[in-house]
């Protein structure tokens, strides 16, 4: 038995076993969910079944979805991050549909979240069990659970994974030996592919890092360190925000609108938390829970007694944790001043997301309390029997957890899945609206409501004959057109479009414009007597150009990361030979 328990502790790779095991067992309740019935499932399921469309009916790249929005095209693509869209997506492909999709890559994203904890956790402490006590407490969280389980938020629980990984490659530039300094870029890749928001808010807790350790930061092997991060942070993620600022250069979408999105500082004030929210329920029916738990509060209370045994520089780590962990929960509630707060801080909407925040930074504290204070036994076989009682104690605080979430009748997310698919040609409030081109919005119960999927003569004199519209094609023959005559053609505006015109056996680019209703509006450029207009989405050469960069930069990348271990390794080897010479003689 002592030698099992010796295994368990020293083995990285039965910790990894652990971890994937929990992973899935934490994945159960997944088989019966039902996807729809969360806060943003359904909206997750119809991106997917858009990509698909998309895939199937258009050319590359693919960032307007054909048939949604009353069949004028839809864009959800290019404002959601590419990881949380195109992973899923493939995932469902294999696994048949799109629906277990969704659910194989949140099991996946619980897992890889634990695996990327222990990594974070080990580089910090150098114990491997409070490397594996901080993964366990950092998938079973219950606020996790929300995320997954009743608002099926894939963005924000994705996030989980990239965040340890961020702070891994900080601390070992600012605190170690800076050889790990490239985990910066992989999680902040991750971040920025994931969710927006948490980006956002990674970044800002990474500023503060910085500033307390400002005395590092200014040698110039750290600087050149970080600026390589951040250099391959932008160019890797070009696919993602090259695409989404262009979008929004050539007009204005509601995603970017305060009002419609609820993004000012008024409405993040008005959706605060109260503290006690931390320990008890509002007991409101289908609202989100912000209770921590009892054993989570219970091991963070435990650093009263350890604290003073730890040494200095556990010491920087653990202040400094707690210190953003109170930032964080201040920012939850009705006293931290949101209502003054810049624009791209009100983007979190709902401040209680920083919860997440303070049980990143939390986690890792209340492992380390944990197997401090075991330590203080003198015989290893209690210190084991009361390490694995901790587990079971968190394993039924888990298991009561999860109950509480209902399972509905899984199969009638395969039924709307089926049924969309089938006919995917689904009114404009069936969708969630958000990425709408915000003059299309505004008249969304008035001019939308009427208007139907054909070309509409908005000034000056034609005649329109023969229209035939699949998908994001369009065709149609034009008659005694006047110069300066505007055409509204029924797709939503967005950047990509490309259209020609033929008469008089020329074929002339047209300028695809915003119409005042957020549609597609073109200007006949010439008096013509018969022509035919063919429209296509093609994208932008932009579009295709951020594309070819991310690919390049993420090869170039991994050449570096590969040069650069294989250039330390070579270092540690030459040291490791001088050393041995030198005792030797």
């Amino acid at each position: 038995m002592k030698r099992i328990f010796n295994l368990i502790k020293t083995k990285s790779t039965i910790h990894y076993i652990i971890i994937v095991v929990i992973g899935l067992i934490l994945s159960i309740p997944l088989i019966k969910l039902q996807v729809r019935a969360t806060d943003d499932g359904w909206l997750h399921l119809l991106r997917l079944i858009g990509i698909d469309n998309a895939i199937n009916n258009t050319n590359f790249p693919f960032l307007v979805q054909p048939f949604f929005c009353n069949n004028w095209g839809y864009s959800m693509t290019a404002f959601y991050p590419t990881i949380v869209s195109y992973i899923p997506y493939f995932i469902g492909s294999l696994a048949g549909t799109f629906v277990n999709g969704l659910k194989i890559f949140a099991s996946i994203t619980i897992i890889l979240s634990g695996i990327f904890m222990y990594k974070f956790a080990l580089e910090v402490t150098n114990k491997k069990n409070i490397a594996l006590l901080s993964a366990i407490i950092y998938m079973v969280l219950p606020y996790r659970f929300e995320d997954i389980y009743n608002r099926f938020a894939i963005g924000e629980f994705t996030a989980f994974i990239f965040m340890p990984l961020v702070f891994l490659g900080l601390y070992n530039l600012l605190n170690e030996d800076g050889k790990k300094h490239f985990f910066i870029a992989i999680g902040a890749v991750g971040l920025m592919l994931s969710h927006t928001i948490s980006t956002v808010y990674t970044a800002l807790f990474c500023v503060f890092y910085v500033l307390l350790n400002f005395k590092k930061i200014i040698k110039i092997d750290i600087l050149k360190k970080c600026i390589i991060n951040i250099v391959f942070i932008l160019l890797i993620t070009a696919i993602f925000w090259i695409p989404m600022l262009e979008f929004e250069a050539n007009a204005q979408y509601a995603i970017f609108e305060p009002d419609v999105l609820k993004t000012s500082g008024k409405y993040v004030a008005d959706n605060t938390i109260e503290l006690w929210q931390l320990l008890k329920d509002k007991g409101e029916e289908n609202g989100v829970s912000f209770v921590v738990g009892i054993p989570f509060i219970t091991m963070l209370l435990l650093g009263i007694f350890i604290y003073k045994k730890l040494d200095n520089k556990l010491k920087d780590f653990y202040m400094t944790g707690i210190l953003f962990a109170i930032i964080a929960i201040f920012m939850c509630t009705k006293f931290f001043p949101w209502i003054f707060m810049p624009d791209f801080l009100c983007t979190v909407q709902y401040p209680w997301r920083l919860l997440g925040f303070a049980l990143f930074f939390l986690t890792p504290l209340c492992a380390i309390n944990i197997c401090y204070l075991i330590g203080y036994i003198k015989r290893e076989k209690i210190r084991n029997l009361i390490y694995t009682l901790v587990i079971l104690v968190i394993a039924v605080f888990t298991v009561k957890e999860l109950s509480v979430y209902k399972t509905d009748n899984s199969n009638l997310d395969l039924d709307y899945e089926a049924k969309i698919k089938s006919n995917p040609q689904i009114h404009y409030f069936s969708v969630n609206r958000d990425y709408m081109p915000y003059k299309a919005l505004i008249k969304q119960r008035d001019y939308l409501l009427v208007r139907t999927d054909n070309t509409y003569l908005l000034s000056g004199k034609a005649i329109i004959e023969d229209e035939h519209k699949d998908g994001l094609h369009l065709e149609l023959d034009i008659k005694e057109a006047n110069k300066g005559t505007e055409l509204e053609l029924p797709y939503l505006y967005y950047p990509g479009y490309t259209i020609k015109l033929i008469y008089n056996n020329i074929e002339t680019n047209l300028k695809a414009e915003e119409s005042e209703n957020g549609f597609v509006k073109i200007i006949i450029p010439d008096n013509i007597n018969e022509g035919k207009i063919i429209l296509n989405y093609t994208g932008t050469a932009l579009e295709k150009c951020a594309y070819i960069v991310s690919g390049i930069s993420l090869l170039s990348f991994i050449i570096y990361v590969v040069y650069y271990m294989k250039k330390d390794k070579d270092i540690d080897k030459k040291l490791k030979i001088e050393g041995t010479n030198e005792r030797k003689s």
